[in-house]
């Protein structure tokens, strides 16, 4: 085994990253996990094989290759892990004969790595110091039992991984990745009816996800002006939405931030958005251009922000951004003003435009729904400030013993763990000042594992979320 790493682990590492450009997204470690799934079922084919489950006109039958699959997705996991897979040579003596110990070895790793990505609760693995020492036996073990198989089978998998790398070579040397956009299609009820082309869903007038997001900062919105040559519908610059998208074949509406980030230059966390609302968009554009929509439609509280804040953004579909008092925009969508003064970005700096309802799109301003979302996102602001003023509490001045700082929204939340006489008061504060929430513990442990648990609760929860919750509990609502 140690012979084979030496001559094979950098050119797996190497495969692994060149089939990239195969995929529609960048896969993480689930996604590597399915994989291995995938070729530990064609392993047991070979071995026991079933005509039942055989797959038309596709023969597996080749078992040096389908263990040489297996080896490269393991080789691949340590190295997502940063697991040194020469460190193998403390298990070698290990004797890990039987095939059938495969899936459930398969399972233990599939588990500890979603609590390691969190994706589930943690749980306690007596005998491990932690998961990455439990993850690293699980790999070796499957590694071992994968490479004795071969040795059963008198295969030189030296070879045998060669061969495998050579044909995948050869296969990605052929391929081109696809040029075309593939989006998901429902039906009028938004029930899952496959997938399809970006173009061709609009020529057609398929149903598919959109994600619209404002970008504020205090009493400021931010517009994109889109460039018309991006998409063909208009001829003219119009300002549109800060950003958004449609949701690419397989992406959640989580995964819409992915259209945020690419637009915007933004680092941007699902969490950290607020829903407005979701509406259903049925008409046509132009003759071979039919929008039928579900627009889930968010906004993005930054606390301190600027125009010059958009610098990695999209050059090619926006051509600038545009600030704007919300304000005014109100006004001018009432009818209450003919123009309204902002600002853009031209050559990486701020100047002063004029705009009208005409430098808007059209389209986006029928129904009312810049409107509706503005009216909304005031409204929701209201209610936020609100709540924060009747939870101010007091920030306790003691010995801080552990402390732990998140951004959301553009505020500060702040975790930490005080000493103060005999007690342990954990706490939850916005910006050092208003206190959310406060425990007093009278036992160490017992604090800690709050302390643990409400890191665990503000990593994985959106601001305004997290105040409203908070804010429930401190009044037993």
């Amino acid at each position: 085994m140690i012979e084979f790493l030496d001559h094979h682990l950098e050119s797996a590492i190497k495969l692994v990253h060149d089939f990239d450009k195969t995929k529609e997204k960048k896969w993480e470690a689930k996604d590597y996990l399915n994989e291995l799934y995938v070729q530990l079922g064609h392993v047991y084919n070979v071995l026991y094989g079933d005509p039942y489950v055989n797959e038309r006109n596709r023969k597996i039958d080749n078992l040096g290759d389908e263990l040489s699959d297996v080896l490269l997705q393991l080789i691949n996991l340590a190295d997502l892990l940063n697991i040194d897979m020469h460190e193998i040579k403390s298990f070698e003596k290990e004797d890990y004969q039987d095939v059938n110990g495969l899936p459930i070895l398969l399972g233990q790793l599939s588990e500890v790595i979603m609590e390691m990505s969190n994706c589930r609760f943690k749980k306690e693995r007596i005998g491990y110091r932690t998961s990455y020492d439990f993850a690293k036996e699980r790999i070796f073990k499957l590694f071992i039992i994968t490479y004795n198989i071969a040795m059963k089978y008198d295969l030189d998998m030296i070879k045998e991984f060669g061969d495998m790398v050579e044909d995948a070579n050869g296969f990605l040397s052929r391929f081109e990745p696809k040029k075309a956009e593939y989006i998901d299609i429902y039906d009028e009820k938004e029930r899952y009816l496959g997938y399809s082309e970006k173009k061709k869903a609009h020529e057609l007038g398929l149903f598919h996800k959109v994600i619209g997001c404002f970008v504020l900062s205090k009493e400021k919105i931010y517009f994109q002006l889109k460039n018309p040559k991006h998409n063909g519908v208009h001829e003219k610059e119009y300002l549109e939405i800060t950003a958004g998208g449609h949701l690419m074949s397989g992406e959640t509406l989580k995964g819409g931030v992915r259209e945020i980030e690419e637009e915007t230059g933004l680092n941007v966390l699902f969490e950290d958005l607020t829903f407005l609302e979701k509406r259903i968009c049925d008409k046509r554009i132009k003759e071979d251009y039919i929008i039928k929509e579900f627009q889930y439609f968010y906004y993005l509280d930054i606390h301190h922000f600027s125009l010059l804040n958009f610098k990695n953004y999209d050059k090619e579909e926006i051509v600038s951004f545009v600030e704007l008092k919300i304000n005014d925009v109100i006004h001018l969508l009432n009818g209450k003003r003919k123009r309204i003064k902002g600002k853009k970005i031209k050559e990486e700096k701020e100047v002063e435009i004029i705009v009208t309802l005409d430098d808007f799109d059209p389209d986006f301003l029928e129904e009312g729904l810049y409107h509706t979302l503005l009216h909304k996102i005031k409204n929701k602001r209201v209610n936020t400030k609100k709540k924060l003023k009747r939870i101010k509490g007091i920030h306790r001045k003691a010995n801080t013993i552990n402390r732990k700082d998140f951004i959301r929204n553009g505020l500060c939340f702040s975790v930490t763990i005080d000493e103060e006489q005999e007690n342990y008061i954990v706490g939850l504060t916005i910006d050092q000042k208003e206190g959310l929430l406060e425990k007093v513990f009278q036992n160490y442990n017992v604090a800690m594992k709050y302390f643990e648990r409400l890191i665990s609760y503000v990593e994985n929860t959106a601001g305004s979320e997290i105040i409203t919750d908070c804010y429930e509990e401190k009044h037993g609502k």
